[in-house]
């Protein structure tokens, strides 16, 4: 591809020429303009000013990657704020929503350049690994910069995209299969109410992860497969990767199963089979207890001077059988009782998630 050629524009496939062959050129060269992209799965502009990365706008409907979506999953805009902002300011763009929400101390400039950086790696991350599709560059005399990112070293953003791919697919290998549907071992898969006190289990699991950490975790419901998570993720494939296999290490989170279901059903079994046997030995221990009464009274009409019968002694044994029954029985209510302490506290945490 001739440097002539990159002067007056270009308009080709990506079947016959690599997109990281023309962004070489235009960074060689130290060219001013604009380099489209489009595929069937989105399209994305890169506003070059001599030879270096100054604006980005991108649109891949199977990607979170447009900043309103990514502030509303986070959390940072919900809909009554975007609401007001619409009514108050200008929202036709990225870099428009972006000065709403500094003017309006909802993110800093610094939280938005960490956010378009990490969009713009993103960007290079999803079309490098196209093999279909067009592209054009429009060379031009003037280029606006982003408002709220710096000035790239294109060479750099390209290197580091290649290096996440190259990792990244390191790194689903060891995720296979991809399909698999996961769910977080840190709170009851069954447990399907939301109150307050899942709003404070959450908040407390925010202090032992990091803001990235917690985005990933939080989709994880025991619905979605990896493949879904790494799709719906607004940390970036490459950290979500990452990040995934970091929780089935520390064993955060482990494949979707019943197994988990059937233990605990066999555990209510077990506790009610002590409670019942300990129930039948009391009753058991009660009749000894009555049969004991009536041969005493009958024992004690022969009067107080009488000696000691082989009768007496037969009673004897049975009061000594009676005692430690009644202490058998005893013990397995009060395993019994503690057991169910135990499941019904689990039962209450379990609620309180």
């Amino acid at each position: 591809m001739s440097s002539t050629r990159v002067a007056k524009g270009l308009n080709a496939n990506l079947e016959n020429f690599e997109l990281t062959d023309v962004m070489q050129l235009i960074t060689q060269q130290v060219k001013c303009g604009v380099l489209s992209v489009e595929g069937s799965n989105g399209s994305c502009s890169w506003s070059f000013n001599e030879g270096s990365l100054v604006s980005f706008d991108c649109n891949f409907p199977g990607h979170i990657l447009d900043l309103k979506n990514i502030l509303r999953q986070s959390g940072t805009l919900d809909d009554k704020r975007l609401v007001r902002l619409h009514e108050s300011d200008d929202l036709s763009s990225a870099q428009a929503l972006g000065k709403a929400l500094v003017k309006n101390n909802i993110c800093t400039r610094e939280e938005l350049e960490k956010m378009n950086l990490r969009r713009l790696i993103e960007s290079f991350i999803i079309t490098l690994q196209w093999t279909k599709g067009r592209y054009k560059f429009i060379p031009t005399s003037e280029i606006n910069n982003h408002a709220f990112l710096a000035p790239q070293d294109a060479n750099f953003i390209i290197l580091e995209a290649l290096r996440q791919i190259d990792e990244m697919a390191v790194m689903k290998k060891r995720l296979q299969p991809l399909d698999q549907v996961y769910e977080s071992t840190l709170t009851l898969a069954n447990d399907e109410t939301i109150n307050d006190a899942d709003t404070l289990f959450q908040e407390g699991l925010h202090d032992q992860f990091d803001d990235d950490e917690f985005e990933v975790y939080k989709l994880f419901d025991g619905q979605r497969s990896l493949q879904n998570v790494l799709e719906n993720s607004i940390t970036g494939q490459f950290h979500t990767c990452r990040t995934m296999l970091n929780f089935i290490e520390r064993g955060i989170i482990a494949p979707l199963s019943e197994e988990m279901g059937f233990q605990f059903t066999r555990s209510q079994e077990s506790s009610q089979n002590r409670y019942w046997s300990g129930l039948s030995l009391l009753i058991l221990s009660g009749a000894l207890l009555i049969a004991t009464g009536t041969a005493l009274q009958s024992a004690n009409r022969t009067g107080p001077g009488s000696h000691p019968t082989l009768f007496s002694a037969i009673i004897n044994n049975i009061k000594a059988d009676q005692n430690t029954m009644q202490k058998q029985a005893q013990q397995l209510l009060l395993q019994t009782n503690s057991h169910t302490d135990i499941d019904e506290g689990r039962d209450n945490d379990a609620s309180e998630l």
